[in-house]
């Protein structure tokens, strides 16, 4: 297999690499020792490498620019590239513009064996250790994610990678071992639906090959909190988080494992403070964080319950104008991006990483007033925004906020998906599609799919086996396995 050389000098750092380039000149707090055969800046075998990488996987190591975790694999900076530059046993950290100092750029992601690094030498580099299946669609890797999480094992669709300026790269002095590690397990995406029929709340899974199962009683598996309202799901790694506004207004957190087991529904009040009259819930995970958006008394509220398990305190987001009705968030490139209904008009928002808030400004004014709103969803795929937005006459519209912050312009759905009149909707990033799902005003819930390269599926209804009552709110959130 040929390979091309890939050298980048001169590079002007900003932000988080100016810090990452001082720290990478302090002296490690102790010499690296070395695990396995392999010696300091030595020839490594990949089976080594993955070892390694692993070792600070089980110990959880926490992200940090700042700190260095020392053990047996030596002494290395808490943060990606440190993670990478320990898996590599090389003896210094580097940081993601001096990696490719040391290895060779491969042709393709195709190339990538276990033990290669996947770099975008301005923002983030990971550690891959296999392909999901045979098409090459998902990247299991290994990183060192960002502050507030630990060393990991997570997965990276193969359209993120190329949107967001990723680069396979080789460390130069990797070993091919005979045999090679045994490939991880093939991941299966899920699409998490729940629905709310008759007071309860109802759970399906749509299965990475297209089938569903049938619908669970939540509430029989984590405890009745009476008469459920309003609903909100998604997952996290494989995972999904439940949570559900019950009969007395409180708003309950749940999770089924990806085993199955769930937990009892808990009241998140006492950690968030208590709203009252919710009447809109949505959530959506960004790395092992829980983002939540809540509607209550024409307000707009947002809470996050971190990776740790702890819950920030809901704070007032509501934009300057018009009484809110409808609210919903997604991740788009590691950001929570919030859209809502705000006067019958769509509003648009971001609240960045620090925690900061952009100003709000009105999608119709972006992308095109479609009418008055009366729901509206939003998901991130590839780095961009995708908005779906429901009116009060029941028609359907799709646009999308694009990586650059240009709008793609909102554009009826009917001619794609086909005709019916909806009242609510949900979306959500599955494994790099967007899929979608509504409630029609003959109380079917439909179903849709826009894959990476902006084709639509027909909707088709979802078989609602063993839900009863009618049906007022639908959520849908991603997991893998």
């Amino acid at each position: 297999m040929s390979v091309t050389r890939s050298k980048l000098a001169n590079i002007a750092l900003t932000g988080t690499l100016v810090l990452g380039a001082a720290l990478s000149t302090v002296s490690l707090t102790a010499p690296a020792q070395a695990v396995g055969t392999s010696a300091v800046n030595g020839p490594i075998t990949r089976s080594e490498i993955i070892a390694r990488a692993q070792n600070w996987v089980d110990q959880a190591v926490p992200y940090s620019q700042s700190l260095w975790h020392s053990d047996s694999n030596g002494s290395y900076r808490q943060d990606c590239s440190g993670f990478v530059s320990m898996a590599w046993h090389l003896g210094s950290s580097r940081v993601t513009s001096t990696l490719d100092d040391v290895s060779t750029r491969l042709n393709s992601l195709d190339d990538l064996q276990p033990g290669d690094m996947i770099d975008n030498i301005t923002t983030h580099v990971v550690l891959f250790t296999g392909w999901t299946d045979g098409s090459h669609t998902t990247a299991n890797i290994m990183e060192e994610p960002r502050s507030g999480l630990t060393a990991r094992k997570t997965t990276y669709s193969r359209s993120y990678l190329v949107n967001n300026g990723f680069l396979p790269y080789r460390y130069d002095k990797t070993v091919d071992n005979t045999p090679l590690p045994p490939k991880p397990a093939p991941v299966g995406w899920g699409a998490q639906v729940i629905v709310n029929g008759g007071g309860d709340v109802f759970h399906s899974t749509r299965n990475s090959q297209g089938s569903w199962t049938g619908f669970g009683n939540v509430e029989a598996a984590a405890g009745n909190i009476g008469g459920v309202q309003a609903i909100a799901d998604a997952g996290i790694n494989g995972d999904t988080h439940i949570l559900a506004v019950g009969g007395n207004g409180a708003i309950y957190h749940t999770i089924r494992h990806n085993t199955g087991s769930w937990d009892n529904f808990t009241d998140i009040g006492p950690q968030t403070n208590q709203l009252g009259s919710v009447t809109k819930l949505s959530a959506v995970s960004i790395g092992g964080d829980l983002h939540v958006v809540a509607v209550a008394n024409g307000r707009l509220f947002h809470t996050a319950r971190l990776a740790n398990g702890t819950w920030l305190q809901f704070g007032d987001i509501t934009p300057a104008s018009g009484t809110v009705t409808s609210a919903a968030a997604a991740s788009v490139n590691g950001q929570l991006q919030v859209v809502s209904v705000a006067g019958g008009v769509v509003q648009h928002t971001i609240r960045a990483v620090s925690g900061s808030w952009q100003p709000w400004a009105s999608a119709y004014d972006a992308a095109g007033n479609v009418g008055t709103a009366q729901d509206v969803a939003i998901a991130g795929t590839g780095g961009d925004a995708q908005i779906v937005v429901v009116t009060t006459s029941g028609e359907q519209y799709h646009g999308a906020r694009y990586a650059n912050g240009t709008w793609q312009n909102f554009n009826p759905l009917a001619p794609v998906i086909g005709s019916f009149t909806a009242n609510r909707v949900s979306a959500a990033n599955v494994d790099g599609e967007l899929q979608v799902v509504f409630i029609t005003n003959d109380d079917r819930i439909m179903h849709t799919i826009r894959d990476g390269s902006g084709s639509w599926d027909g909707a088709a209804p979802i078989q609602l086996t063993g839900v009863v009552g009618n049906h007022w709110d639908v959520s849908i959130g991603g997991t893998y396995n």
